[in-house]
C-alpha cells in the first residue's frame, strides 16, 4: 500500500479545509476531529498507531488552525454536515470517527444526522450536555466572549504575550490532572493552539454552539459502536456528562482513566492508545459481547 504524509487543503462547497493526512491511500478513512480552541494536533499521540492501518485525515475545523472560518455563524450541526460532505467527497464507504471534546459532540451529532456514514467512533472527553465546567464558565469563557468583539479582541491579543502566565494559571487546572505528566513541549503546542490569534470569533461562537446542542435525551438513538474515554480529573467537560452517557447509552463502552484531565491522549498516552487499539481491532459483530479488559 502506498503511504502518504502531507498537509493539504481540500475544498467542500467552496469552503477550504486544512487537513493533516497520513497512512495508506487506499486504507479505510479515520476522520480525526479536535475540540474547542484547538487544531489537528490535538489527537497526534494516536497517529503512530492509526497510520499503519488507516487513511488518517486530521482536520482543522473551519475557524481553527489553518482553516478559514465559515461565513455564517458556527453551529455543531453545521460542522457535522460539513464533515459529512467532506468524507463523501473522498469515499462511499463508512469511516472511523475519532473526536476530542467538542469533536466528540460533533461526531455524535454526525452519527444522529448521518447514521450510514460512521462504522465506529471513539470520543475522548466529549461534550454531551454542552455545559462546560464551572471553572471554565467562571474564568475562561469571559475571555473568550470578550474576543467576540473587535476592539476587545484586539486588546486581549495585544496583552496576551505579556501575560502568558495568565493563560498557564487558567489552562493548567482546567485542562490537566494535578500530577499531570504531559511533556512540556506538547503542553506549549496545545497552549499555542488555545491562544492562536484571530480565532476569537469562532471560539465565542463555538462556546454557545455547544451549549445550544445538548445531546441528552438523544444519545440513546446512536446506533454506532462507540468507545468513550474520560480523564478522571477532567475540569473542562465534567464527569456529569459521563453520567449521562452511562444512563442513556448503555451500549457505549465508557472508560474513565485515572491521573488524567481533559487530555488523556497526552497525559496517559499508553493507556489511551491501548484502549483505542483494542477497540479498533475488534470485529464489529462482537462489540456487544466483547470486554476490552
Amino acid at each position: 500500500m502506498s503511504q502518504i504524509e502531507k498537509t493539504v487543503f481540500y475544498k467542500v462547497d467552496g469552503q477550504a479545509l486544512h487537513v493533516h493526512e497520513d497512512g495508506p491511500e487506499d486504507g479505510q478513512i479515520v476522520l480525526v476531529v479536535h475540540g474547542w480552541s484547538s487544531s489537528w494536533y490535538a489527537l497526534s499521540p494516536l497517529f503512530k498507531d492509526l497510520r499503519n492501518r488507516f487513511r488518517l485525515l486530521a482536520v482543522d475545523l473551519p475557524g481553527y488552525g489553518e482553516s478559514p472560518r465559515f461565513e455564517e455563524r458556527t453551529t455543531i450541526a453545521a460542522y457535522a454536515d460539513f464533515l459529512a460532505k467532506f468524507v463523501r467527497q473522498l469515499s462511499d464507504q463508512p469511516i472511523v470517527y475519532i473526536g476530542h471534546s467538542m469533536g466528540g459532540m460533533i461526531g455524535m451529532t454526525m452519527a444522529l444526522r448521518h447514521p450510514d456514514l460512521i462504522e465506529r467512533m471513539v470520543a475522548l472527553c466529549p461534550t454531551v450536555s454542552g455545559n462546560l465546567s464551572s471553572f471554565i464558565n467562571a474564568f475562561v469563557s469571559p475571555i473568550t466572549l470578550l474576543e467576540r468583539f473587535g476592539p476587545l479582541n484586539w486588546l486581549v491579543s495585544l496583552l496576551e504575550p505579556h501575560v502568558i502566565g495568565l493563560t498557564d494559571r487558567l489552562m493548567r487546572p482546567a485542562s490537566f490532572a494535578d500530577r499531570t505528566q504531559i511533556p512540556e513541549e506538547e503542553y506549549k503546542r496545545l497552549r499555542y493552539d488555545a491562544r492562536r490569534p484571530g480565532q476569537g470569533r469562532v471560539r465565542a461562537e463555538c462556546y454557545w454552539a455547544m451549549r445550544n446542542n445538548d445531546l441528552r435525551g438523544q444519545i440513546s438513538k446512536i446506533d454506532v459502536p462507540t468507545l468513550i474515554l474520560w480523564g478522571m480529573e477532567d475540569n473542562t467537560v465534567p464527569l456529569r456528562d459521563a453520567s449521562a452517557v452511562a444512563l442513556e447509552w448503555p451500549d457505549a463502552d465508557l472508560r474513565v482513566i485515572p491521573n488524567a484531565g481533559h487530555w488523556p491522549q497526552f497525559e496517559a498516552a499508553e493507556t489511551t492508545r491501548r484502549y483505542v487499539k483494542a477497540f479498533l481491532g475488534t470485529p464489529a459483530k462482537l462489540f456487544k459481547f466483547y470486554d476490552l479488559d
